[in-house]
């Protein structure tokens, strides 16, 4: 999972590059430009010419506020009034009228030509927006912090992924964690007092870093011992399981006497087992061995 997640993060993360020019001055810009576009598309639209035929025809219209808007935007001349548009031209009966361009078509032209200048002054001359692939690289730079932070907390280490720990720092974090919270049951030295002793080969739910990281992330309710993956992070069940793995062989006074099977840690020893269930694979295998027995 490590291994994965490193190679869908092995491409070179650059760091957002700052905008080159002050927010201040792009929203004078704006400002400015947007007075522009009410001067050369609204005013002109609010002074267009009227002939008498049209200033009589239209009397009526005008003195309603949405007429007059409406006159505005589409440019259509009442049904009166298209006599004085008719061309000279006669295609067999059929007469055309001389209407000019729509306003409301020249709105959406002039806004364009705009909207155009405004994504180039904003994304190619002053730089104060992000093309797509300056977002994208922000994003992965993000990511990448985001990924560094879980690494810390060892957000990736679980009980098929864990590995030893041998460096003294992280020892030294897991015994201040085992002191904390793991001496009522195991004692001080890990003798084992309601709990086994923890110093020998001998393992109720296997021996090893996978199983005891296992056995502490989970717990044993059977038994009393709950599950620390509501108290601690990955990280620090690591280092306590480390921690606890460094004390074997020292026989400490007083110490309980084994419990469960004999641990011999190998370098293909991947399989965990099931802290849920008391020892049953221990018990299972006894069971076999003793009718064996009675048959020969």
């Amino acid at each position: 999972m490590i291994s994965s997640a490193s190679a869908l993060f092995a491409q070179t993360v650059t760091e957002p590059v700052p905008t080159e020019m002050n927010m201040n001055t792009y929203y004078i810009i704006m400002f400015v430009i947007f007075f522009l576009l009410l001067n050369l598309i609204f005013i002109p639209l609010m002074k267009s010419p009227k002939t008498a035929e049209e200033i009589s025809a239209s009397a009526i219209a005008q003195k309603k506020l949405i007429g007059v808007l409406t006159g505005k935007i589409t440019g259509l001349q009442p049904i009166e009034a298209e006599k004085s548009l008719l061309l000279d031209e006669d295609y067999d009966g059929i007469q055309e009228l001389d209407n000019n361009i729509p306003p409301w078509f020249n709105i959406l032209f002039y806004g364009s030509v705009i909207i155009a200048i405004i994504y180039m002054l904003n994304f190619h001359v002053f730089k104060t927006g992000k093309l797509p692939f300056q977002e994208y690289n922000d994003e992965v730079f993000a990511a990448q912090l985001q990924r560094d932070e879980l690494i810390k907390s060892g957000a990736f280490i679980n009980e098929t992924t864990v590995e030893l720990l041998n460096d003294p720092e992280s020892l030294s974090a897991g015994k201040q964690i085992f002191l904390a919270n793991c001496v009522p049951c195991h004692g001080e030295n890990a003798g084992g007092t309601v709990g086994p002793n923890l110093t020998d080969q001998f393992w109720i739910h296997g021996g090893g870093i996978k199983n005891v990281f296992k056995t502490i992330k989970y717990g044993v309710p059977v038994k009393g011992m709950i599950a620390w993956q509501n108290q601690f992070n990955p990280k620090k069940m690591q280092q306590v399981g480390s921690y606890v793995l460094s004390l074997q062989g020292t026989n400490p006074a007083n110490g309980k006497p084994p419990e469960g099977d004999k641990f011999i840690e190998t370098a293909d020893s991947v399989s965990v087992k099931d802290s849920s269930k008391v020892n049953s694979v221990s018990m299972k295998d006894s069971t076999k061995t003793d009718s064996a027995k009675i048959k020969k």
